[in-house]
């Protein structure tokens, strides 16, 4: 095969994942944003920042890359950096965040670490790197960096690969200087302001959780796609510790509530609910926000009460996809991100 007809077939590859993925792969400046229910915690310019490419095949490989950070104050705020993980096939992002000295003595922890993947690209000049959106799939430690549920690059500058005719050694590599400014992303504590009076419940608010997992669809004979179910891990926070689990069931309960949260830790209970008003599209690539009334619920009920409405919001990704499948039956998962607000 030859080399034309090989890069071919990849793009015509890359066009068909992007048709159905756009929301999650491909973004513009805008979108590199998350949804309300997330605000900016810190940020950080690099500092003596390198992209690493290895040469295979007559073509550089990204490889990784690393930079030092520094606060908006000019202090060292800790290290960057991300390497090509082989089972994946995929780069993963790391971020090492110095500790404040209060935090550093509560947390017991110099620093606060985070790994993430990256959601959402962009290339903003021919002579930089993308920028990204990542999501935090691990928390390490303790610290200033508890919260962070998202970090954004933005504002590349350099960071590509060398020429292609540098590429003359299978062994080669190249490390290419780069700079830019992360943003890293707090998850709010309290649900967003100003909220549409139907996504607003007459109760007191509680807490706020994460969810990270799937809205699944079916293409039918009348050539749509339909909603066939949810399914989530309950988080603390993104990449945070496993609370349970969210998702659609099969027997609903007296009331005809499917949806169910279900806690295992640290105090087990369960809540099933139903939707009491239509959901509102709050962006553009997430799917609609939604109220749920609890109309079942057991296991250990809080010092506050019992549940009464559950608000999932923050929402990004989960819809249904842009192009038709190739056989009616067919199922796809669609992946999202969200906030579950709890109410009593």
């Amino acid at each position: 095969m030859s080399k034309m007809s090989r890069q071919g077939r990849i793009l015509l590859c890359v066009f068909a994942v992007l048709l159905q993925w756009q929301p999650w792969s491909v973004a513009s400046a805008t979108d590199l944003v998350p949804p309300k229910g997330y605000s900016v915690g810190f940020t950080a310019t690099t500092v003596d920042g390198v992209q690493t490419y290895v040469c295979s095949d007559g073509e550089w490989i990204k490889r990784g890359s690393s930079a030092d950070m520094t606060a908006a104050d000019g202090t060292s705020l800790g290290t960057y950096w991300s390497v090509y993980n082989k089972e994946t096939r995929a780069i993963d992002y790391f971020w090492s965040i110095r500790n404040s000295d209060g935090t550093r003595i509560e947390s017991g922890y110099p620093i606060s670490g985070l790994q993430a993947s990256v959601l959402r690209s962009f290339v903003a000049a021919t002579s930089a790197v993308s920028q990204y959106l990542a999501i935090i799939k691990i928390h390490r430690y303790a610290g200033d960096a508890a919260q962070v549920a998202f970090v954004a690059l933005t504002g590349t500058q350099g960071g590509l690969p060398p020429r292609e005719e540098l590429c003359s050694s299978p062994t080669a590599t190249a490390d290419v200087p780069f700079a830019g400014n992360f943003t890293f992303y707090n998850q709010d504590r309290q649900p967003p302001a100003n909220l549409p009076q139907s996504l607003t419940p007459k109760a007191n608010f509680v807490q706020v959780v994460f969810l990270e997992g799937k809205v699944m669809y079916k293409f039918t004979k009348s050539g749509q796609w339909l909603y066939r179910g949810i399914s989530a891990t309950i988080r603390d926070v993104a990449g945070g510790n496993n609370l349970g689990k969210f998702g659609t069931v099969k027997k609903p309960d007296a009331s005809g509530s499917k949806l169910l949260l279900q806690f295992t830790d640290p105090n087990g209970f369960f809540l099933l609910g139903q939707k009491v008003a239509r959901p509102i599209q709050m962006s553009a690539d997430g799917f609609g926000w939604q109220l749920l009334k609890v109309t079942t619920s057991g296991g250990f009920v809080s010092p506050v009460g019992k549940f009464t409405y559950v608000l999932i919001g923050g929402t990004m990704g989960g819809l249904a996809p842009r192009i038709a499948g190739r056989t009616f039956g067919m199922t796809w998962g669609s992946p999202f991100t969200a906030q579950c607000y709890l109410y009593t």
